[in-house]
């Protein structure tokens, strides 16, 4: 079963941040959905797709070009953490990321397949916020930073 374009620019993107921040830093999570970063202790990365803006290509065509949105919420232990993650993460997403196709075999649910199919192009950083949420107590909220930023499948 292949997945969808779509699917397929969100794990991609997913899979090049976690395999980054594995790469370069100890002890930092990465989830998927903003519900799993509560789940674990910080640091914690959420990676999730918030919006896909489609156009056509030309008049009368029916081919469309999308740009993708996506929002990373940094969950830090400390406000250096956090700026150092932020850093890092603006600097992974400016060079853009691999397209892999993904698929899995039918009857397949934890082992997914992927080939390399071309890039995704980093288009623009749309927010780059530090998330002050007062004197939270709560660990996940003290150290917050979401960035949010926009991407196509070239």
């Amino acid at each position: 079963m292949n997945f969808s374009k779509t699917r397929n620019v969100e794990l991609s993107i997913i899979d090049a941040i976690e395999t980054a921040v594995n790469a370069s830093w100890t002890g930092v999570t990465t989830v998927k959905a903003f519900a799993q970063a509560y789940a674990v202790k910080v640091p914690v990365l959420c990676v999730r797709m918030l919006s896909i803006d489609s156009k056509r290509r030309e008049i009368g065509g029916n081919t469309l070009y999308q740009e993708f949105s996506f929002i990373i919420d940094i969950f830090a232990k400390s406000d250096g953490q956090r700026i150092d993650l932020e850093d890092f993460i603006v600097n992974t997403i400016k060079n853009g990321f691999t397209y892999y196709q993904y698929s899995r075999d039918s009857g397949q649910t934890e082992t997914l397949s992927k080939t390399a199919n071309g890039r995704i192009q980093w288009l623009r950083i749309d927010s780059d916020n530090r998330i002050d949420s007062g004197s939270s107590e709560d660990e996940h909220e003290r150290y917050r930073q979401s960035i949010t930023f926009t991407v196509t499948k070239g």
